[in-house]
């Protein structure tokens, strides 16, 4: 159970809002608690609320607002809805995206991993697509902290044309292992990441990539179907 961000201002403030679930009339199962409030900044406690946190009491009651407000827009929006036009979005991820069992994995920003990315996203029609629409021409660098590891990924008009090691891209987003890997097991959306400060755009402005926001969340969905270890 969770609550799915719709628009791009709920991904970016709220992300996926997991809900816990708790059997007593106390919270005693915290450990599963800590861990999704060190990776989102929202958390639901069945039969209990909501678990915040923000730079001050003023922002974390803030996010509760924001969860609310948007539970109720989706809720509104699904009442208009008639049932076959919004059942696509409800089965998202139970088509040909979702990772099979027996897939291999990779170790993450390995040769191999960034080439099953590059794969991925070139044989995808709706990547190209958004990506040609939108005019998706740049280098975009993913960067390991830790390992001080660094791939460029050269994109030209909505495909990926070549792969190159190290930190020489236009934009260069930076963090460590711990956030990347995360992110590529669809625990944290990449975007929401960013603004929580666990990725840093080290090189280029969160304005300029905005502009293909369509094609890397295609993109980055489909990384995320893609085993590492």
């Amino acid at each position: 159970q969770k609550f799915v961000p719709l628009s791009f201002e709920e991904k970016y403030t709220l992300g996926e809002v997991r809900v816990l679930h708790q059997d007593t009339p106390t919270v005693t199962e915290t450990e599963s608690a800590v861990q999704e409030i060190r990776l989102r900044p929202l958390v639901i406690l069945q039969g209990h609320g909501t678990v915040a946190v923000g730079k001050d009491l003023q922002e974390a009651f803030l996010l509760t607002d924001l969860l609310e407000e948007a539970v109720r827009c989706q809720l509104y929006q699904n009442e208009r809805t008639p049932r076959s036009v919004s059942e696509p979005n409800s089965s998202r991820g139970k088509n040909s995206e979702a990772t099979q069992p027996g897939d291999a994995a990779y170790p993450l920003f390995s040769h191999e991993h960034m080439s099953a990315l590059a794969q991925s996203a070139n044989g995808d029609p709706q990547f190209q697509a958004q990506g040609q629409e939108a005019g998706l021409t740049t280098t975009l660098t993913l960067q390991s902290e830790d390992t001080q590891t660094a791939w460029t990924v050269h994109f030209h008009e909505g495909k990926i044309t070549r792969l190159e090691s190290g930190g020489q891209g236009d934009f260069v987003i930076s963090g460590n292992r711990e956030w990347w890997e995360a992110i590529f097991r669809r625990r944290i959306d990449p975007f929401l990441a960013t603004q929580q400060g666990k990725l840093k755009l080290e090189r280029g402005e969160l304005w300029q990539l905005s502009r293909w926001f369509k094609p890397f969340q295609r993109a980055f969905t489909l990384w995320q179907n893609i085993p590492i270890k």
